[in-house]
């Protein structure tokens, strides 16, 4: 595995600095848009089992609780069982500590492929978009090697990652390419090859779905729209309209609206 990453500096270090840029400007989630996004991960995680009554929860990523409107690490603590966020960035990690004042959570800097927890430690791992921003595509299955090996046997990961098949997805790659996304966007799956790779690090897929349906780029040019107009009725038209575009990931096309593909896996007993 590379160590140094991008543009020559290791992983830690870029993430340190991509949370540098955003931190002082304006939330790059608009707090509609975030709420949007953290019901639509939490409604996953209610509706594949919810929070285990004993054990321990991992959260990997942590730039949700650093930013703001979107984070839900510390909702995942209600089971009263110890609850920890992991992200490759100290700086992430630190702030995202800071924004706990009850300390609900533990926050830990640590990279998703060499983790720093022991065997078998978790019985719920959920992982946010996390292992869709590495330059090298082979880290996807490393770090699924290692979700699995702190995974106690017969835990649950539930996992998202950009959605290859999203319609929209050349678009916002084409964008990123501009420059005009404040992060790496690393390498979009489709479900069939989400549950590939989960399946050969251990895993067994038992449920698969696409969410959050709204095209990313669109969602956030028209909410900015409708705000700087300060218009109150188009702001309520776009607003509803995104609430009932998250319908279609009961339809046939979802594969295709949803912006993250999602699956729920559990460790093979056998591994």
């Amino acid at each position: 595995m590379k160590d140094r990453l991008f543009d020559g500096i290791s992983a830690s270090a870029y993430w340190d600095g991509v949370i540098q840029r955003v931190s002082g400007k304006a939330h790059y989630l608009d707090a509609f848009l975030g709420e949007l996004k953290r019901q639509a991960h939490w409604a996953l995680i209610q509706r594949w089992g919810g929070l285990p009554r004993t054990g321990r929860i991992l959260k990997t990523d942590l730039f949700e609780e650093a930013m703001g409107p979107d984070a839900y690490l510390t909702t995942l603590s209600d089971n009263g069982g110890l609850t920890i966020g992991v992200d490759v960035s100290p700086a992430v990690a630190q702030r995202a500590q800071g924004h706990d004042r009850s300390l609900r959570a533990c926050y830990v800097a640590g990279d998703a492929r060499r983790l720093p927890f022991g065997n078998d430690a978790f019985a719920l791992i959920v992982s946010p978009s996390t292992l869709d921003h590495f330059p090298d595509p082979s880290d996807l299955g490393r770090s699924l090697r290692e979700l699995a090996r702190v995974l106690e046997p017969g835990g649950r990961l539930i996992i998202t990652l950009d959605n290859r098949q999203n319609i929209f997805d050349p678009l916002l790659r084409a964008v990123h390419r501009l420059g005009w996304v404040p992060y790496f966007l690393g390498r979009s799956y489709s479900i069939r090859e989400l549950r590939h790779e989960l399946e050969s690090a251990g895993f067994v897929v038992q449920e698969t779905t696409a969410i959050l349906h709204n095209p990313r780029l669109i969602a956030v040019a028209a909410v900015r729209l409708a705000k700087k107009l300060r218009w109150r009725p188009l702001m309520t038209l776009v607003q509803r309209t995104l609430i009932a575009a998250q319908r279609l990931e009961g339809t046939r096309v979802r594969y295709y609206t949803g912006s993250f593909v999602a699956a729920k896996a559990v460790r093979n007993m056998a591994k």
